[in-house]
């Protein structure tokens, strides 16, 4: 049995990081 969520450590901190925030007009 596969589990359809699987959640990726990497892609989680790129998405909800510190940069990405930075870089968005309204996470400033």
């Amino acid at each position: 049995m596969k589990r359809t969520f699987q959640p990726s450590r990497l892609v989680r901190a790129r998405r909800h990081g510190f940069r990405s925030r930075m870089a968005t007009k309204n996470g400033r």
